[in-house]
């Protein structure tokens, strides 16, 4: 009879010889640091919903899926947010760090600080591009000098579409 690993054992589902999380947890050296870091995802994102996500990458990238999926999700918990990226974006990545060794520890993330303001002003100002609603200003200069004219259109025509119409005479 084959043990289950620690990943299948947290999450009570049976193991078999192709696991996919047992392939997983080979980074992690602790069999409890393995347990809390499969909790922990599973509680996270959902436990069909971590599976799926398992599933969905090829064999050889599955490892490295896990440790991203950890990374973000205690990003998330750290900086709601902008998550990990933004840790990593702002230099508060040490934070994000922590916040994964307190999972594999089996500790509690809350004792960790964050400035959202430092992370909103960070990234406001490495913002290369601009923004505004659609809804709201029209461009018929931009609207006219498009490629998509109609072909038919002539001279004439345009002519007669710029005329006034006066439709009470």
């Amino acid at each position: 009879m084959k043990l289950s690993c620690n990943g299948c054992r947290i999450l009570r589902k049976g193991c078999s010889e192709n696991c996919i999380i047992r392939s997983c947890l080979e980074w992690i050296n602790s069999p409890e640091s393995q347990a809390n870091a499969t909790l922990f995802l599973a509680k996270f994102y959902g436990r069909t919903g971590f599976l799926s996500l398992i599933t969905a990458a090829p064999q050889h990238l599955r490892p490295v899926v896990f440790r991203s999926l950890l990374y973000e999700a205690c990003g998330r918990l750290v900086n709601p947010t902008y998550g990990s990226l933004g840790l990593f974006w702002t230099g508060e990545w040490a934070q994000c760090e922590a916040a994964v060794e307190a999972v594999l520890t089996g500790s509690k993330i809350n004792n960790l600080t964050f400035s959202p303001s430092k992370t909103s002003e960070t990234l406001a100002s490495n913002r290369s591009f601009s923004t505004f609603d659609m809804q709201k200003e029209t461009n018929v200069e931009a609207i006219n000098a498009t490629e998509f004219k109609r072909v038919h259109e002539t001279k004439l025509e345009l002519e007669l579409l710029s005329l006034p119409i006066n439709i009470w005479q």
